[in-house]
């Protein structure tokens, strides 16, 4: 939740959050999707995100820091860097649920995606991949 109010290097961690997607609808690079399905996983990971962030109670803030840890659905090997098709949508929809202005350069500082290490739980015999947000504020002098 959002009570670790600690200064790291990123900044205080002011809300953090989880979400979790089928395996069959995270986006990657490496998709062969068709236009009208991309067209349909955006809109639901972007659906999922905003809910996520007002169930959550998000903050609204004007600049922030976000990191994103993955927990895979299996062990093997992966290029973290082809989910970024899935994180776009996800920051589009915390910033629909107003916890920045913006997603530009202005508002956001950063975008850091990395994986945890951790196995994301199957759920009624899907793979899954869970994502947790973090974000961060920079200190205040």
């Amino acid at each position: 939740m959002t009570t670790n109010t600690t200064p790291t290097d990123l900044g205080v961690l002011v809300w953090d959050a989880e979400m979790r997607l089928a395996a069959a609808d995270v986006l990657t690079g490496n998709g062969r999707d068709g236009r009208r399905e991309k067209i349909r996983k955006t809109r639901a990971i972007r659906t999922v995100a905003e809910a996520t962030a007002r169930y959550r109670r998000a903050p609204r803030l004007h600049r922030a820091r976000i990191v994103i840890d993955v927990d895979y659905p299996d062990r093997r090997r992966r290029d973290i860097h082809n989910l970024h098709w899935t994180v776009k949508p996800l920051v589009d929809g915390l910033t629909r649920a107003g916890l920045l202005p913006d997603d530009d350069d202005r508002h956001l500082d950063c975008i850091t995606l990395q994986p945890s290490g951790r196995l994301s739980p199957k759920i009624l015999g899907q793979r899954t991949y869970t994502f947790h947000i973090h974000v961060y504020q920079e200190p205040t002098p």
